[in-house]
C-alpha cells in the first residue's frame, strides 16, 4: 500500500486534531461503509445464491450433472463450477455475443443483461417476476414485432445478442426493434439472444421452445 503525507491531504486544523493521537504513526483509515458488490441492490445476488443452493442440494441427492443443466437451463460446464465449489470470475464486459457468451457460460447472464440494459437506459425486468434463459440462438420468425415500428435504415448490425421477452407464449424484443429489422435485412434466421419469461410461463416456455433452441 503507498502512503501518503496527511499535511498532504488534510486541512491544518484537522492534521492538529489526529496528531494529538497519532503524531509520527502510519495509521490506516478505513472506508465509510463496504461498496455494494453487483447484483446485491437488485436482489439478483441473493436469487443466484438460492438458485446455486438448490442445484447443490439436487446434486447431492443424486441427479447428474446433464439433469441439472436441464432443468436449470445452464452449462453442464457451469453446473460442474456450482457443485463443485470452483470459484466463478467475473469476465470482462463488452457489448458483444463474445462477451455474453462468456457471462451466460459463467451463470452469470442477467449481469450482462443488467449492464447492457442499464447502459441504454432500459428498465431491467424484475428479477422476481421473470426468469433468464441462457444464452440462446432463437428463430427471429418467432418474434412478433411489427417491422414496419422500426426506423428505416436504423441501427447497423454489431453482432449484439437480442434481450427478448416471453409473456402469454409470445415473443417480443425488450427495447431493440431497429436492430431486429437490422437483422431481417440482412437476411438472419436466426440470432442469439437473452430470453426472460415470466416465471408462472416458464415451464411452457421451456417444453415448448427452450429445448428446442440451440445454445
Amino acid at each position: 500500500m503507498q502512503y501518503e503525507n496527511a499535511k498532504d491531504i488534510l486541512p491544518a486544523s484537522l492534521l492538529e486534531e489526529v496528531q494529538k493521537y497519532a503524531e509520527g504513526k502510519a495509521i490506516y483509515i478505513p472506508k465509510r461503509s463496504k461498496t455494494k458488490g453487483w447484483g446485491e441492490l437488485s436482489g439478483y445476488r441473493e436469487k443466484l445464491n438460492k438458485r446455486n443452493s438448490s442445484i447443490c442440494g439436487r446434486f447431492a441427492a443424486g441427479a447428474s450433472i446433464l439433469e441439472l443443466a436441464e432443468e436449470f437451463f445452464l452449462s453442464p460446464e457451469t453446473v460442474k463450477k456450482i457443485v463443485y465449489g470452483k470459484k466463478v470470475v467475473l469476465p470482462d464486459y463488452s457489448p458483444s455475443v463474445h462477451s455474453a457468451q462468456q457471462y451466460s457460460n459463467a451463470g452469470l447472464g442477467e449481469e450482462w443483461v443488467r449492464v447492457f440494459l442499464n447502459s441504454h437506459k432500459a428498465e431491467v425486468p424484475d428479477a422476481s417476476e421473470f426468469f433468464l434463459s441462457e444464452l440462446v440462438r432463437i428463430p427471429l420468425r418467432l418474434i412478433e414485432e411489427d417491422a414496419s415500428a422500426a426506423s428505416p435504415g436504423g441501427e447497423e448490425f454489431q453482432d449484439l445478442p437480442l434481450i427478448v421477452m416471453f409473456e402469454q407464449h409470445r415473443f417480443h424484443v425488450l427495447c431493440q426493434k431497429e436492430y431486429l429489422a437490422c437483422l431481417r435485412r440482412e437476411k438472419k434466421n436466426s440470432h442469439y439472444a437473452f430470453i426472460f419469461a415470466k416465471n408462472e410461463e416458464y415451464g411452457y416456455y421451456l417444453n415448448n421452445f427452450g429445448k428446442q433452441f440451440q445454445r
